[in-house]
């Protein structure tokens, strides 16, 4: 019949053949994603390290101006540092690479901001810290003075914040608060074991019966870990060699601007010495109000810090022993002290300003802080640890010394222990800060945030600690300010404020670092010893990051700028040089 179209039937072999090809062509797109997956997961940073180069490269080469490649390359390594794609202390040496080749300064130039005074009192204060922990001199201070303050909870705590802080002002914060923390355990073990409180408290799973019990802190323990870490941060900020970011921010005013006076170590410390007292007390009354009850006399967790007399007799017990178990004070952290105590002495009367300085007594020539911390760490290797020598004479023949006695450091400890790569980190950003003036890209970006000068300087000074403080939190705090300080600087000058009185604010929030591990060590360390949970960690360093901004946005506005006497623009910043070749002398 006309018209009738007849259905031809598919092959059912070819419909099974497409059907499976589609099933083989799922199964290898799951399996490249997979592997694509896998491929990233294990070589996600140097997938970062390229395709975050690439991003950047086409700005330099559309918009060929010194500002812009000098831009490039601390975007560069801004995104380097974040991710941590590679060793900090490798993506610091970038600018002894990029600068020269990209025409923004010269090797020799680049190269000299990787070794200059700044640098040399950042390795003399290693030393000096590593020796003070070699001779276990730490030690005895944290356990004399905890010793002496009294053992209930309030007194403990606070004891704890004032020898943590002090010994923070000299030694790194990583070192301060790894060595508080076993003393911490030591002391609250001991209450544990006959009934006063718990160290930590455990969870288990109903779903999962099988599993190991999720381990968290109690309050007081709590309390314990974030004063040593807090306290420690804290602590850095009152010295000029307490933390790499002051000497950061040293190098990169020295460098931006010549023509000014020094930041010297006697001026930092009275200025910043304020600051850190009262950072220190507020931290010890927000954590006892916080974790111990304190002014909730009916509360829980009031109760539970209430050791009682007999408590605080097994508290003093522990820490007399452990003491005791020091022994005498040896030599070695006599000789140790020493030198400590001088070197502070040769720092803070310098230069003082109200009396003629030593280095003005002996020398016309410019003498810097480096000279004196030096000198010191020189003097450890003349002095022996053990002065046995004076018996070399002796009638008794077993008096008489077999073999020579070591320093009072020896250069396989600090080779051990001194961490080389902030050395670079330190060159790095003076690189950054150098290759910003000479190429313009810190100016321009001053620049354009003059429309700001129209509010007042602390509402300008407020901004900017703001922002300090939550960008500090997410990397490194001196590739914070590596960064943000030469821009600070340009900032300053074009809205003709006094560079100090922004860039020293600038730089102490850079340290105060609370809320996240990867923000400081002591978190870190805190985190990972006391099983505190990443959220946690973030509330309670809420209040630490409230006040410390609070804080500063009052006391520098008034006692820093007493000090420093920065109420007026200066001269020597009006006319800042382009491209100083002799800036790190």
């Amino acid at each position: 019949m006309e018209g009738r179209t007849e259905n031809v039937g598919e092959d059912p072999t070819e419909t099974s053949e497409r059907r499976e090809e589609s099933v083989n062509y799922l199964r290898n797109l799951i399996n490249c994603l997979r592997n694509t997956g896998r491929f990233l997961k294990i070589y996600w940073k140097i997938v970062f390290a390229l395709l975050w180069a690439l991003f950047l490269l086409p700005f330099p080469l559309i918009y060929n101006y010194s500002e812009v490649r000098c831009a490039f390359v601390v975007l560069l390594m801004g995104g380097y540092w974040v991710s941590d794609c590679f060793p900090m202390a490798v993506t610091a040496l970038i600018p002894v690479v990029m600068f020269p080749a990209l025409g923004i300064l010269s090797t020799a130039d680049t190269a000299s901001c990787y070794m200059n005074d700044t640098i040399m009192v950042f390795i003399g204060g290693l030393i000096l810290a590593i020796a003070i922990e070699h001779s276990n001199l730490h030690i005895r201070i944290a356990l004399g003075v905890m010793k002496t303050v009294g053992c209930s909870h309030a007194r403990l705590l606070g004891g704890l914040c004032v020898v943590t802080t002090f010994i923070s002002m000299w030694i790194t914060n990583t070192a301060a608060t790894a060595m508080m923390v076993p003393i911490v355990f030591a002391v609250l073990r001991e209450l544990e074991q006959v009934g006063f409180g718990a160290l930590f408290k455990t969870k288990v799973d109903l779903e999962r019966p099988d599993a190991p019990p999720e381990i968290r802190p109690t309050k007081i323990t709590k309390a314990y870990l974030l004063a040593a870490a807090y306290c420690a941060t804290f602590g850095g900020t009152g010295t000029l060699v307490g933390t790499g970011t002051n000497l950061t921010f040293k190098g990169i005013y020295e460098s931006t601007f010549p023509d000014a006076e020094g930041i010297s170590f006697t001026d930092w410390m009275i200025a910043s010495f304020p600051q850190m007292v009262v950072n220190s007390f507020l931290t010890w009354l927000y954590l006892r109000i916080a974790y111990m009850g304190y002014l909730r006399p009916r509360s829980k967790d009031a109760q539970l810090a209430t050791i009682g007399r007999e408590g605080e007799a097994i508290t003093n017990q522990v820490i007399q022993e452990r003491y005791k178990n020091l022994g005498p004070t040896t030599f070695h952290e006599y000789g140790v002290g020493t030198l400590f105590i001088t070197c502070v002495f040769l720092w803070v009367f310098r230069k003082p300003g109200f009396v003629r300085g030593w280095s003005e007594v002996i020398t016309d020539v410019d003498l810097r802080d480096s000279v004196p911390v030096i000198f010191v760490s020189i003097l450890m290797f003349f002095i022996p640890k053990d002065p046995s020598f004076i018996y070399s004479y002796s009638q008794d023949p077993a008096k008489r010394p077999k073999r020579s006695s070591e320093g009072l450091i020896t250069w396989k400890i600090i080779e051990t222990k001194m961490p080389w790569s902030l050395v670079f980190l330190l060159g790095g950003g003076f690189a950054i800060s150098k290759g910003s003036v000479a190429s313009s890209m810190a100016k321009r970006v001053g620049e354009a945030l003059v429309p700001l000068r129209h509010l007042p300087p602390i509402v300008i000074l407020a901004v900017v600690c703001f922002f300090e403080g939550l960008a500090t939190e997410f990397t490194s705090n001196v590739g914070v300010a590596n960064i943000t300080l030469p821009v600070i600087a340009q900032m300053c000058v074009a809205m003709e404020l006094h560079p100090m009185y922004l860039m020293i604010p600038a730089t102490l929030m850079c340290s105060f670092s609370f809320r996240l591990p990867v923000g400081t060590p002591p978190n870190a360390i805190v985190t990972i010893a006391g099983h505190i949970p990443t959220n946690w960690l973030i509330i309670g360093g809420c209040a630490p990051a409230m006040y410390s901004l609070l804080v500063e946005i009052i006391l520098f506005p008034t006692w820093g700028v007493f000090v420093y006497g920065i109420k007026d623009f200066p001269d020597w910043a009006r006319h800042v040089p382009v491209n100083n070749t002799d800036v790190f002398r």
